[in-house]
């Protein structure tokens, strides 16, 4: 398969602008008139195209539907996910809650305790007061001679009373400070009661709140999971009108040129008389061409065709904008686009050997990138509006074109380095010598095409 690395030389002297121009995003194939309906040649082309439109009009609706759905799904999903945060919010409340509660309890506790031991200190306090009050009433009862005679001396008498009403000055203060710090501790632990009995209250509307909002996940979630089944059923119903739509674009590629059978030789030569005419390229050597890269477009590719595994897909086998040389993908979406073909059902070449990159198109073999950059000129030499590269007329025009922008003309020996370097930008000098075996096998076909068509001109028939 040919991979036509040459062409990227050329592309790089083209001014910036017009490179730009051929990387523009493209519209959905679906949504474009395929250039076979432009000026249908019959009534079974007519009708193919009319159902392509009726069909594609329909499935236009149903994608509308789709996407409505989609949208009421994500919104119902914004809502259950908002619940579920508020559930999660209320949740983290509801800990800090009893997390609070538990300090108060602590703390609680420990006010108790506190005011447990100021208690005892109160009770011993009172003990020693009770005897201080019994002793004083003992004073006051017998008088002061009967407590001085029975002190041993007045000084130890005064000294005596002294000490006893320091001591019972003391146990007053001590009473008192004791019964301040109990109030005030007895107040504290209220405080902390009230602030625990809040707290509960505020874990108790918590836990409803979370309640409530647990019972408005459930409704949203069963809104959600209606939703995403009507949605479910609504892609059903576009991926099936997506298969009608297919059917018919098979049907257009079809109609197009695009069919995968092999060129009858005296079509074949026709065309590549008129591309002969038209560029000077010798008719036998372009069809040389043609049936090394395709056998006549029989062999046009075994990637990206309808029930093929994804790995043989376009964005498989294709360069890509991110693969850091050319950008095929792009390329090939507005080809298919541009023709109303299906991207993800016409045909390619697979990767020589299973590796490298592939993508090759049609009879000739072009790869997207390249078809780009001759594409205006095969259309300008048939006099039409575009070309397409699986149309043989089209491809045979092209594969001239090219060829002669190669040097194919003026005997074998330019033929043969023309035709290395329609395979990989290479002349078959004895720089590239891996790359001979494609001049010699072409320029072998050519002499026999040539034999074959001096035959098809003496008697009227081909003998192929």
């Amino acid at each position: 398969m040919s991979k036509k690395i040459g062409i990227l030389f050329l592309a790089l002297l083209l001014p910036l602008t017009f490179m730009s121009s051929l990387l523009v995003p493209v519209a959905d194939a679906q949504t474009t008139t395929p250039a076979v309906c432009a000026n249908p040649s019959s009534t079974d082309i007519a009708q193919a195209c009319a159902d392509y439109a009726a069909e594609n009009k329909i499935l236009a609706q149903l994608q509308a539907q789709l996407a409505t759905q989609k949208a009421k799904s994500g919104s119902l999903q914004k809502n259950v996910n908002a619940l579920v945060a508020q559930i999660s919010s209320t949740q983290s409340k509801i800990s800090s809650e009893i997390n609070t509660i538990n300090t108060l309890s602590l703390e609680i506790g420990q006010k108790q305790k506190a005011i447990g031991d100021l208690n005892t200190q109160l009770d011993q306090q009172h003990a020693s007061m009770t005897q201080l009050i019994t002793r004083t009433d003992e004073i006051d009862q017998k008088g002061a001679e009967y407590v001085l005679l029975s002190a041993t001396s007045i000084s130890n008498f005064y000294k005596d009373l002294d000490d006893f009403f320091s001591i019972k000055q003391s146990l007053y203060a001590a009473l008192t400070r004791v019964k301040q710090i109990r109030g005030v501790t007895q107040t504290q632990e209220q405080q902390l009661q009230d602030k625990q009995s809040q707290a509960l209250d505020a874990k108790n509307a918590l836990l409803s709140q979370k309640s409530q909002l647990a019972t408005s996940q459930k409704q949203v979630q069963q809104l959600l999971n209606s939703s995403k089944s009507q949605e479910q059923t609504e892609a059903a119903l576009v991926a099936q009108q997506q298969a009608k739509v297919a059917a018919i674009q098979s049907k257009l590629f079809t109609f197009a040129g695009g069919a995968t059978s092999s060129i009858p030789f005296s079509q074949a030569y026709q065309y590549a008389t008129a591309a002969s005419n038209a560029t000077g390229v010798r008719a036998a050597f372009i069809l040389a061409i043609l049936t090394q890269e395709s056998s006549l477009g029989k062999n046009v590719g075994t990637c990206n065709r309808a029930g093929d595994p994804i790995s043989k897909s376009y964005k498989n086998v294709m360069p890509g904008p991110g693969s850091g040389s050319r950008d095929d993908q792009t390329a090939f979406l507005k080809i298919t686009s541009s023709l109303g073909l299906n991207p993800d059902t016409t045909p390619v070449s697979c990767p020589i050997g299973g590796s490298g990159w592939g993508g090759a198109m049609g009879p000739a073999q072009f790869i997207p990138t390249t078809w780009l950059l001759i594409a205006p000129r095969v259309a300008s030499a048939l006099g039409q509006a575009a070309a397409n590269p699986w149309n043989a007329r089209d491809a045979i025009m092209a594969s001239a074109i090219y060829l002669k922008d190669r040097g194919a003309i003026g005997g074998e020996t330019n033929e043969r380095n023309a035709a290395c370097k329609y395979y990989s930008g290479r002349s078959c000098d004895g720089r590239a010598p891996a790359n001979s075996f494609y001049g010699n096998n072409v320029m072998a076909l050519a002499r026999k095409i040539q034999a074959d068509i001096d035959y098809l001109v003496q008697y009227g028939v081909s003998r192929r």
